[in-house]
């Protein structure tokens, strides 16, 4: 099933606007991303198939089952509690059965560590980010021999084979470990 599957045959419950586009941080270049919930066909619902969810190729838009959207509800999940506080000029579709479901029916204690869960993996994303900013990848690519741990009386060959492997020039001297890498 696809997501114009869900849409032509009215499956959806709710769709809204997400990411940098309903929190006004979007660009001109920003995708555009959606989420909801939708529920199955009757045959599918009381078949053995099982459908959580259905997204695109790049996971821009994702919809939820309505089973699978409640199971997320109950633990707490920040993304599905979003979308019962999405603002009404980001909200696309909404079924009036969807107004049944209050955020008031889900939160619990569980919020302070799946909301504080989600912060810290923020953070940690962050702090990487940080990290290749203050201290960027070299511009040129390390060859084998960069990591190769040779005698010091080998060091100067080691280092003519590099150089002859950058350059694409071969060294004078023959045994060279540039034929081996070649």
């Amino acid at each position: 099933m696809t997501i114009s599957d869900l849409k032509s045959q009215s499956l959806l419950l709710f769709e809204a606007t997400t990411g940098s586009r309903a929190y006004g941080t979007d660009l001109p270049t920003s995708d555009h991303d959606h989420r909801g919930v939708f529920v199955l066909p009757k045959a599918q619902f009381y078949g053995l198939t099982d459908l959580p969810q259905v997204s695109d190729e790049r996971n821009d838009n994702v919809y939820y089952e309505l089973r699978r959207f409640f199971d997320l509800l109950a633990k707490n999940n920040p993304n599905m509690l979003e979308l019962l506080a999405m603002p009404a000029d980001c909200v696309l579709h909404r079924h009036p059965l969807f107004e049944l479901i209050k955020p008031a029916l889900f939160l619990s204690k569980l919020c302070r560590q799946t909301f504080a869960g989600y912060a810290i993996s923020q953070i940690q994303k962050a702090r990487g980010l940080n990290k290749k900013i203050v201290n960027p990848v070299a511009l040129e690519r390390k060859s084998i021999l960069d990591f190769c741990r040779a005698p010091a009386a080998l060091a100067g060959r080691a280092r003519a084979c590099a150089g002859a492997l950058r350059t694409g020039e071969h060294p004078a001297f023959s045994g060279c470990l540039c034929d081996v890498l070649r």
